[in-house]
Protein backbone atom coordinates (compact mmCIF):
# COMPACT_ATOMS: atom_id res chain seq x y z
CA UNK A 1 0.00 0.00 0.00
CA UNK A 2 1.30 3.29 -0.99
CA UNK A 3 0.74 6.39 1.27
CA UNK A 4 2.98 9.35 2.13
CA UNK A 5 6.43 8.88 4.35
CA UNK A 6 5.44 12.39 6.15
CA UNK A 7 3.23 14.90 6.52
CA UNK A 8 3.25 17.50 3.82
CA UNK A 9 1.67 21.17 4.13
CA UNK A 10 0.33 23.23 1.43
CA UNK A 11 -0.66 26.98 2.47
CA UNK A 12 -2.11 29.61 0.18
CA UNK A 13 -5.43 31.27 -0.28
CA UNK A 14 -8.55 30.13 -1.50
CA UNK A 15 -9.97 30.23 -5.05
CA UNK A 16 -13.58 31.46 -3.97
CA UNK A 17 -13.05 32.41 -0.68
CA UNK A 18 -10.13 35.01 -1.17
CA UNK A 19 -9.13 33.82 2.38
CA UNK A 20 -5.95 31.98 4.26
CA UNK A 21 -6.21 28.39 3.20
CA UNK A 22 -3.84 25.25 4.82
CA UNK A 23 -3.93 21.45 4.33
CA UNK A 24 -1.62 18.69 5.55
CA UNK A 25 -1.31 15.17 3.82
CA UNK A 26 -0.55 12.91 6.20
CA UNK A 27 0.55 9.12 6.03
CA UNK A 28 -2.70 7.02 7.06
CA UNK A 29 -2.59 2.83 7.92
CA UNK A 30 -5.83 2.13 6.42
CA UNK A 31 -6.08 2.03 2.14
CA UNK A 32 -8.71 4.72 1.20
CA UNK A 33 -8.55 8.74 1.65
CA UNK A 34 -9.82 10.21 4.75
CA UNK A 35 -10.25 13.46 6.47
CA UNK A 36 -9.57 14.24 10.01
CA UNK A 37 -10.68 17.40 12.14
CA UNK A 38 -11.65 18.11 16.03
CA UNK A 39 -14.90 15.65 15.06
CA UNK A 40 -13.03 12.84 14.67
CA UNK A 41 -12.13 11.17 11.29
CA UNK A 42 -14.43 10.44 8.36
CA UNK A 43 -13.61 8.40 4.94
CA UNK A 44 -14.43 10.46 1.92
CA UNK A 45 -16.40 7.71 0.58
CA UNK A 46 -19.08 9.37 3.46
CA UNK A 47 -19.07 12.19 1.55
CA UNK A 48 -22.58 14.19 0.36
CA UNK A 49 -21.82 16.21 -3.15
CA UNK A 50 -22.97 19.59 -3.25
CA UNK A 51 -22.35 22.18 -6.11
CA UNK A 52 -23.78 26.06 -6.20
CA UNK A 53 -22.39 28.40 -9.33
CA UNK A 54 -20.04 26.58 -10.22
CA UNK A 55 -18.35 26.45 -6.15
CA UNK A 56 -17.26 22.98 -5.71
CA UNK A 57 -18.14 21.12 -2.01
CA UNK A 58 -18.62 18.23 -0.57
CA UNK A 59 -20.19 17.68 3.32
CA UNK A 60 -18.34 14.91 5.50
CA UNK A 61 -20.87 13.00 8.22
CA UNK A 62 -18.74 15.35 10.51
CA UNK A 63 -20.55 18.06 9.41
CA UNK A 64 -17.01 19.55 7.74
CA UNK A 65 -17.52 21.00 4.21
CA UNK A 66 -14.68 20.99 1.63
CA UNK A 67 -14.27 23.24 -1.06
CA UNK A 68 -12.68 23.00 -4.06
CA UNK A 69 -10.80 20.30 -2.98
CA UNK A 70 -10.18 18.40 -7.10
CA UNK A 71 -6.85 19.66 -7.65
CA UNK A 72 -5.39 17.73 -4.63
CA UNK A 73 -7.23 14.96 -4.67
CA UNK A 74 -6.31 14.73 -8.41
CA UNK A 75 -2.85 14.56 -7.15
CA UNK A 76 -3.53 11.94 -4.87
CA UNK A 77 -5.13 9.78 -7.72
CA UNK A 78 -2.77 10.59 -10.31
CA UNK A 79 0.27 9.55 -8.05
CA UNK A 80 -0.74 6.30 -7.04
CA UNK A 81 -1.63 6.74 -3.66
CA UNK A 82 -3.08 4.31 -1.50
CA UNK A 83 -3.87 5.95 1.91
CA UNK A 84 -3.82 9.53 2.84
CA UNK A 85 -4.67 11.69 6.17
CA UNK A 86 -5.82 14.88 5.49
CA UNK A 87 -5.71 17.54 7.69
CA UNK A 88 -7.65 21.23 6.84
CA UNK A 89 -7.64 23.84 8.89
CA UNK A 90 -10.24 25.96 6.41
CA UNK A 91 -13.02 25.10 4.65
CA UNK A 92 -11.20 25.80 1.41
CA UNK A 93 -8.53 24.03 -0.21
CA UNK A 94 -5.51 26.72 -1.31
CA UNK A 95 -5.66 26.84 -5.21
CA UNK A 96 -1.68 27.89 -5.55
CA UNK A 97 -1.33 28.14 -8.84
CA UNK A 98 -4.48 26.67 -10.39
CA UNK A 99 -3.28 23.31 -11.69
CA UNK A 100 -1.59 19.96 -9.51
CA UNK A 101 1.95 20.55 -9.59
CA UNK A 102 2.60 22.37 -6.38
CA UNK A 103 0.89 19.02 -4.38
CA UNK A 104 3.03 16.66 -7.15
CA UNK A 105 6.16 18.68 -6.18
CA UNK A 106 5.73 17.38 -2.70
CA UNK A 107 3.97 13.91 -2.68
CA UNK A 108 6.82 12.81 -5.42
CA UNK A 109 9.60 12.61 -3.30
CA UNK A 110 7.95 10.94 -0.25
CA UNK A 111 5.84 7.67 -1.37
CA UNK A 112 6.70 4.62 0.43
CA UNK A 113 5.16 1.03 -0.08
CA UNK A 114 4.75 -0.68 3.36
CA UNK A 115 3.71 -3.55 0.63
CA UNK A 116 0.10 -4.26 3.09
CA UNK A 117 -2.20 -5.66 0.29
CA UNK A 118 -5.17 -3.31 -1.14
CA UNK A 119 -8.47 -3.76 -3.27
CA UNK A 120 -8.83 -2.22 -6.34
CA UNK A 121 -11.93 -1.96 -7.98
CA UNK A 122 -13.08 -1.97 -11.86
CA UNK A 123 -15.59 -1.36 -14.32
CA UNK A 124 -16.85 -4.47 -15.21
CA UNK A 125 -19.52 -3.04 -17.58
CA UNK A 126 -20.66 0.29 -19.27
CA UNK A 127 -21.83 3.05 -16.74
CA UNK A 128 -22.89 6.65 -18.34
CA UNK A 129 -24.23 9.28 -17.13
CA UNK A 130 -26.17 12.54 -18.80
CA UNK A 131 -26.91 15.81 -18.31
CA UNK A 132 -28.78 18.58 -20.70
CA UNK A 133 -30.40 15.99 -22.45
CA UNK A 134 -26.78 14.14 -23.34
CA UNK A 135 -24.89 17.30 -24.25
CA UNK A 136 -22.72 16.45 -21.09
CA UNK A 137 -22.09 12.84 -20.90
CA UNK A 138 -19.30 10.88 -18.63
CA UNK A 139 -19.10 7.03 -19.92
CA UNK A 140 -17.21 4.36 -18.08
CA UNK A 141 -15.68 1.32 -19.87
CA UNK A 142 -14.20 -1.79 -18.77
CA UNK A 143 -10.12 -1.30 -19.26
CA UNK A 144 -7.01 -3.05 -18.58
CA UNK A 145 -5.47 0.42 -17.37
CA UNK A 146 -6.78 3.42 -15.72
CA UNK A 147 -7.85 5.80 -18.91
CA UNK A 148 -9.40 9.29 -19.50
CA UNK A 149 -10.11 10.65 -22.96
CA UNK A 150 -12.04 14.44 -22.95
CA UNK A 151 -13.61 16.05 -25.40
CA UNK A 152 -14.78 19.87 -24.89
CA UNK A 153 -16.34 22.32 -26.94
CA UNK A 154 -15.40 25.89 -26.65
CA UNK A 155 -16.55 26.75 -30.26
CA UNK A 156 -16.54 30.47 -30.39
CA UNK A 157 -14.05 31.07 -28.10
CA UNK A 158 -10.30 30.90 -28.53
CA UNK A 159 -10.26 27.46 -26.77
CA UNK A 160 -11.91 25.94 -29.24
CA UNK A 161 -12.74 22.12 -29.52
CA UNK A 162 -10.06 20.35 -27.92
CA UNK A 163 -9.78 16.30 -27.23
CA UNK A 164 -7.14 13.97 -25.47
CA UNK A 165 -6.69 10.69 -24.37
CA UNK A 166 -4.08 9.90 -21.40
CA UNK A 167 -3.47 6.75 -19.43
CA UNK A 168 -3.24 7.48 -15.74
CA UNK A 169 0.40 6.96 -14.46
CA UNK A 170 2.84 8.66 -12.59
CA UNK A 171 4.59 9.50 -15.36
CA UNK A 172 2.19 11.13 -17.48
CA UNK A 173 1.17 13.06 -14.17
CA UNK A 174 4.36 14.42 -13.55
CA UNK A 175 5.28 15.37 -17.13
CA UNK A 176 1.81 16.31 -18.56
CA UNK A 177 -1.52 16.16 -16.69
CA UNK A 178 -0.33 18.04 -13.26
CA UNK A 179 0.96 20.95 -15.03
CA UNK A 180 -2.56 22.07 -16.30
CA UNK A 181 -3.91 24.87 -15.26
CA UNK A 182 -7.47 25.69 -14.19
CA UNK A 183 -8.66 28.01 -17.28
CA UNK A 184 -11.77 30.21 -18.07
CA UNK A 185 -13.36 32.78 -19.79
CA UNK A 186 -13.41 36.64 -19.23
CA UNK A 187 -17.53 36.96 -19.04
CA UNK A 188 -17.13 33.47 -16.54
CA UNK A 189 -14.93 35.09 -14.34
CA UNK A 190 -16.86 38.29 -14.12
CA UNK A 191 -20.00 36.13 -13.56
CA UNK A 192 -18.18 34.50 -10.55
CA UNK A 193 -16.95 38.32 -9.19
CA UNK A 194 -20.57 39.45 -9.14
CA UNK A 195 -21.75 36.39 -7.48
CA UNK A 196 -19.39 36.07 -4.86
CA UNK A 197 -17.06 33.89 -5.93
CA UNK A 198 -13.41 33.67 -7.43
CA UNK A 199 -12.93 36.47 -4.79
CA UNK A 200 -9.03 34.70 -4.56
CA UNK A 201 -8.49 34.50 -8.43
CA UNK A 202 -6.09 35.94 -10.50
CA UNK A 203 -3.91 35.35 -13.33
CA UNK A 204 -1.31 33.47 -10.94
CA UNK A 205 -3.76 30.51 -10.23
CA UNK A 206 -5.97 30.53 -13.68
CA UNK A 207 -6.09 31.22 -17.13
CA UNK A 208 -8.35 33.56 -18.66
CA UNK A 209 -9.07 34.06 -21.86
CA UNK A 210 -10.77 37.05 -23.85
CA UNK A 211 -11.79 37.09 -27.18
CA UNK A 212 -8.49 37.25 -28.33
CA UNK A 213 -7.01 34.54 -26.31
CA UNK A 214 -5.02 34.55 -23.71
CA UNK A 215 -5.70 37.58 -21.39
CA UNK A 216 -2.23 40.10 -20.30
CA UNK A 217 0.41 37.86 -21.69
CA UNK A 218 -0.35 34.54 -20.25
CA UNK A 219 0.87 31.39 -22.38
CA UNK A 220 -0.15 28.30 -22.09
CA UNK A 221 2.53 25.95 -20.32
CA UNK A 222 1.76 23.19 -23.33
CA UNK A 223 -0.82 22.35 -26.03
CA UNK A 224 -4.15 20.98 -25.02
CA UNK A 225 -3.64 22.49 -21.84
CA UNK A 226 -7.50 23.37 -21.02
CA UNK A 227 -9.08 19.56 -21.65
CA UNK A 228 -5.95 18.50 -19.66
CA UNK A 229 -7.03 20.31 -16.98
CA UNK A 230 -10.79 18.52 -17.22
CA UNK A 231 -8.85 15.52 -16.90
CA UNK A 232 -7.26 16.76 -13.36
CA UNK A 233 -10.73 17.87 -12.21
CA UNK A 234 -12.11 14.22 -13.33
CA UNK A 235 -9.63 12.30 -11.14
CA UNK A 236 -10.20 14.87 -8.32
CA UNK A 237 -13.69 14.04 -8.41
CA UNK A 238 -13.46 9.84 -8.97
CA UNK A 239 -11.28 10.43 -5.50
CA UNK A 240 -14.22 10.61 -3.78
CA UNK A 241 -14.93 7.00 -4.41
CA UNK A 242 -11.72 6.60 -2.06
CA UNK A 243 -9.76 5.38 -5.48
CA UNK A 244 -10.60 5.52 -9.30
CA UNK A 245 -12.23 2.57 -10.57
CA UNK A 246 -9.46 0.97 -13.16
CA UNK A 247 -11.78 1.62 -16.30
CA UNK A 248 -11.75 4.17 -19.53
CA UNK A 249 -13.66 7.26 -18.79
CA UNK A 250 -14.75 9.10 -21.74
CA UNK A 251 -16.39 12.80 -21.02
CA UNK A 252 -17.91 14.74 -23.63
CA UNK A 253 -18.36 18.39 -22.51
CA UNK A 254 -18.79 17.19 -19.06
CA UNK A 255 -17.66 19.28 -15.63
CA UNK A 256 -18.14 18.84 -12.00
CA UNK A 257 -21.64 17.98 -11.67
CA UNK A 258 -21.85 15.08 -14.77
CA UNK A 259 -18.41 13.96 -12.99
CA UNK A 260 -20.86 13.90 -9.46
CA UNK A 261 -23.59 11.72 -11.06
CA UNK A 262 -21.23 9.42 -12.29
CA UNK A 263 -19.64 9.12 -8.25
CA UNK A 264 -22.86 8.71 -7.38
CA UNK A 265 -23.91 5.76 -9.73
CA UNK A 266 -20.41 4.37 -8.98
CA UNK A 267 -21.10 3.75 -5.51
CA UNK A 268 -24.33 1.82 -5.71
CA UNK A 269 -22.96 0.18 -8.70
CA UNK A 270 -20.15 -0.87 -6.91
CA UNK A 271 -21.70 -1.58 -3.44
CA UNK A 272 -20.11 0.91 -1.45
CA UNK A 273 -22.80 2.22 0.21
Amino acid sequence: MKTLARELTFNGIGLHSGQEACVTLCPYDKQGIYFENKNGVCSITEAELAEDSRLTAFRLPNGVVVRTAEHMLGAIIGMGLDSVLIKSKFEEIPILDGSAEVFVGQIKDNIVDDDQPIKKLFISSPVSVMEQNGCRLVIALPSEVLKITYTIDYSGTPVEIQTVTYEINPVNFINIICKARTFGLTREFEFLKKNGLARGGSLENAMVFDERGLADGQELRFPLECVTHKVLDLLGDLALLGQAPIGHYIAHCAGHSTHGLLRNKLIKILNMQ
